[in-house]
């Protein structure tokens, strides 16, 4: 995070070690315990261990305020940290310092989209896209930004691009998958989502697998489904859209009774997911549990209601 910084303090140790005149005692061993600090805060950040470099540069901070290696590594520290909000500030004052820097606008820009600030992560974005619309991690972030904005045409072929430059890069591939399919690039999709699931390499994507099983159950394949479905449920157990998956394949299989539950799990996971509700009302109307059907019935009316009134 310091490299520059380092060599710099070496070379300074070095001259004034061969100069006669020799740096003042105080003044030499303050400039060694803020060189040596700046070391330590680089190898636990190489180390993983965000929060104890996060302590090293915020001394650092401390006795150099307009040290751009600090500022930059505090903010990484915190964007690893998920403190995306306390990051900007630093990162912002880094790349001030060091207005040429495109890590830094980069990792400025991965803060901004992370705390959900639309209006900087697209000003961060454009003005690296401007200066070099072929790297391959300013690609990623147009991709991330247009993929969550639901501009799935524009992000496909950003992350698309990113991917001829690197295309190892799981993040990338897994928002490509599922803007594929997103954009109706149905085929492209599937074949995407597959490989992606297919690799042993990395861990399985939520997004990547749950679009696998619609984009399955849609092509009529739900019996290929059911089982990623059921990993969906297995690695995500409190999570009410792989509830939902699973519940709807297994109430077309004919499994009210584990459709049931499943349903019932999507909906308190998530009370105001109205689809998951709708599931339930067709499995309890099959099952003959009318009050159930019925309770179900009356909320979907109300939230009707509540719709049709934002609309006027």
């Amino acid at each position: 995070m310091s490299g520059e910084t380092d060599r710099t303090a070496g070379a300074a140790v070095s001259r004034w070690s061969r100069s006669p005149r020799r740096m003042p005692p105080i003044l030499a061993l303050t400039f060694l315990a803020a060189w040596a600090s700046g070391e330590t805060a680089d190898q636990l950040f190489r180390q993983g261990s965000y929060a104890e470099a996060a302590s090293a540069y915020r001394q650092l901070i401390e006795s150099s305020p307009e040290s751009a290696d600090a500022l930059a590594g505090l903010g990484q520290c915190l964007l690893r940290l998920h403190r995306a909000n306390e990051a900007v500030p630093y990162l912002g004052r880094a790349v001030r310092l060091r207005p040429a820097s495109v890590e830094l606008k980069q990792a400025l820009a991965r803060a901004y989209l992370d705390t959900g600030d639309a209006g900087g992560a697209q000003s961060a974005i454009d003005s690296l896209y401007e200066t070099d619309p072929h790297n391959a991690g300013t690609l990623f972030l147009l991709g991330e930004w247009m993929y969550r904005g639901a501009f799935y045409e524009r992000a496909a072929q950003a992350l698309g691009e990113a991917l001829t430059l690197h295309p190892d890069d799981p993040a990338a591939r897994s928002f490509y998958a599922v803007s594929l399919a997103k954009s109706g690039h149905l085929a492209e999709a599937e074949a995407a989502c597959k490989k992606l699931l297919e690799d042993r390499a990395a861990p399985a994507d939520l997004d990547v697998t749950l679009t696998y099983v619609q984009l399955l159950d849609e092509a009529g394949r739900a019996a290929e489904a059911l089982p990623y479905a059921n990993a969906a449920v297995r690695e995500h157990p409190d999570n009410p859209i792989a509830r939902y998956w699973r519940a709807r394949l297994q109430f077309q299989a004919g499994r009210l009774e584990e459709a049931a539950k499943d349903a019932e799990q999507s909906v308190v996971l998530s009370p105001n997911l109205p689809f998951a509700r709708n599931l339930l009302l067709e499995i309890c109307r099959k099952m003959g549990r009318q009050e159930e059907a019925e309770k179900q019935a009356a909320w979907l009316r109300e939230y009707d209601e509540r719709m049709a009134a934002r609309g006027r």
